[in-house]
């Protein structure tokens, strides 16, 4: 028996006069609500920064706020959707895809990587010249620069899709990524 808690990913909004943490979510039909622990974050978190929190609410929301109890949470890599005019030129190393969805201008994946102990790139990249189309294509770049994979480990991403989304003229946004867990998937559309 765990008890009843929430899984959700949210933006670090900073502290407010008490040194309370407060979070930024975007709930269904994008409407967002602050929640507001009664306690600081264990560790330095900069404002702006994506994580997925667990936590447990303790009291119902009230002008927007909700009132929790932070049970931990694990940072997600942030970036904002960046572009190129070469998407043929794009690394696509392979990735677990556990889940893909959307909050307001947020683009999120739970994935797995393989484990190497040098450094990496992940980020979102859109292909420029579909940028003012109606499908709108983005890729999951993921290059482990040459070093050695040992085995699987979870990765929470979370890019700013905003520059993208709010275009009158993009109604899809199609994402393309090398996934071994659906290899038959070649993308996923989300549809305004």
């Amino acid at each position: 028996e765990y008890g009843d808690f929430r899984f959700d990913m949210v933006t670090f909004s900073g502290y407010d006069d008490s040194s309370r943490a407060s979070f930024t979510l975007l709930h269904r039909d994008d409407s967002q609500i602050t929640l507001l622990t009664t306690a600081r974050c264990s560790v330095a978190v900069n404002v702006g920064q994506r994580m997925l929190l667990n936590y447990i609410p303790t009291g119902p929301v009230a002008d927007g706020i909700q009132p929790i109890q932070a049970r931990g949470y694990t940072e997600a890599v942030t970036d904002s959707l960046r572009y190129t005019s070469r998407p043929d030129s794009i690394v696509m190393d392979s990735v677990r895809l556990k889940s893909v969805w959307r909050t307001g201008e947020y683009l999120n994946f739970s994935t797995e990587l393989k484990f190497t102990e040098g450094k990496r790139q992940l980020y979102l990249v859109m292909d420029k010249d579909t940028w003012h189309t109606d499908t709108v294509r983005a890729f999951l770049a993921h290059n482990m620069m040459g070093e050695q994979a040992y085995f699987w480990r979870k990765c929470y991403a979370s890019f700013y899709i905003g520059a993208v989304w709010k275009l009158h003229s993009c109604k899809v946004l199609r994402v393309y990524l090398n996934d071994v867990t659906y290899p038959s998937v070649d993308y996923y559309d989300f549809t305004k």
